[in-house]
């Protein structure tokens, strides 16, 4: 019986353990964004750089170079990239530009073409792909539309919140999105025609800085040192209490696990989503977590205010 309970501690132990990334890339410059599409991670750095790895062995594949812009003293410096995104071969991104608005980039063989300029004057925050045509853009201003790269047009535009806006997830399908602000609310729309579907509500009580959207769930990183994880068909959610800032979480394909930015140290925490256990602590992110994506139920990428991607792996 003794020997028994001692393998189940054991056991215990080595599940919830600490896990160091199996790989680190050093991007050329801090990492404002990743996004991860089939085997190949997409990084926009503050370097002006949008750069392409092959996740299975990190080797480069791509990098782009945005042309410089001038600072307020006009002076020559590189554009950050915020946003990044890719579809079949095409990739796009969000670049500054001098006078403080941003541009949106598609880059098809290797050559950037600006799509929407500095002339619409347009804070944008984040863009991904709907389709080959169809992209969803997200302002400062929590304004959100669906920009048609054929015709140059929007489809429409909405404004689910009077907040500034964090962030936006698609589900697996990108029929659907979930948009946070700094209201900690959750609304939940239809990404081809922007009709809201539902506003999550009462789980975060401040701005919810990174969302994920897998199923009939959305994970929530939350200013309010609060992890949670929402089930929209019936409004009710999971709470993960962290002893920081939460600033990046993510949901496991199969759902059954949770990961978040959970502490001053930059760890990154695994919970068990049906017991609530903690399973793993990862260990390596030096600087401010801000994405946390889930390749498969056993591997990990994380991206933080500095240079390196980490990739892991779990046992």
């Amino acid at each position: 019986m003794k020997y028994l309970l001692f393998l189940s501690v054991c056991a215990s132990l080595l599940w919830s353990g600490e896990l160091t990334p199996q790989h680190i890339i050093e991007a050329s410059g801090t990492v404002q964004q990743i996004a991860l599409v089939n085997d190949k991670i997409i990084a926009g750095t503050s370097n002006g750089t949008l750069e392409t790895y092959k996740l299975s062995d990190v080797t480069k594949l791509s990098k782009i170079e945005f042309p410089k812009i001038k600072d307020f003293t006009a002076d020559e410096i590189a554009p950050k990239v915020f946003s990044v995104d890719m579809i079949d071969k095409t990739l796009l991104a969000v670049v500054q530009t001098s006078s403080g608005a941003r541009e949106l980039y598609l880059v098809e063989e290797g050559k950037p073409k600006v799509i929407i300029d500095a002339h619409a004057n347009l804070f944008i925050s984040k863009a991904k792909f709907i389709d080959k045509n169809r992209i969803l853009v997200a302002l400062l201003s929590n304004e959100l539309f669906l920009w048609d790269i054929k015709n140059k047009k929007e489809i429409y535009r909405i404004q689910p919140n009077p907040s500034h806006f964090s962030d936006f997830a698609l589900n697996e399908n990108k029929t659907m999105f979930a948009s946070s602000c700094e209201s900690g609310e959750i609304t939940i729309i239809d990404a081809l025609n922007g009709k809201i579907s539902t506003v999550l509500k009462g789980g975060n009580v401040d701005n919810v800085y990174k969302v994920d959207f897998k199923k009939e769930k959305v994970l929530c990183a939350g200013q309010d040192r609060r992890g949670i994880v929402y089930d929209i068909g019936s409004g009710g959610f999971e709470r993960f209490d962290g002893s920081f800032l939460i600033y990046a979480g993510a949901l496991s394909p199969n759902l059954n696990l949770g990961a978040f930015a959970f502490n001053e140290q930059n760890d990154i925490v695994l919970f068990d989503l049906i017991s609530k256990r903690k399973v793993h602590t990862l260990k390596g992110q030096k600087s401010t977590l801000n994405t946390i994506i889930f390749a498969s139920d056993k591997e990990l990428v994380s991206a933080s205010d500095d240079q390196f991607i980490m990739i892991w792996r779990l046992p």
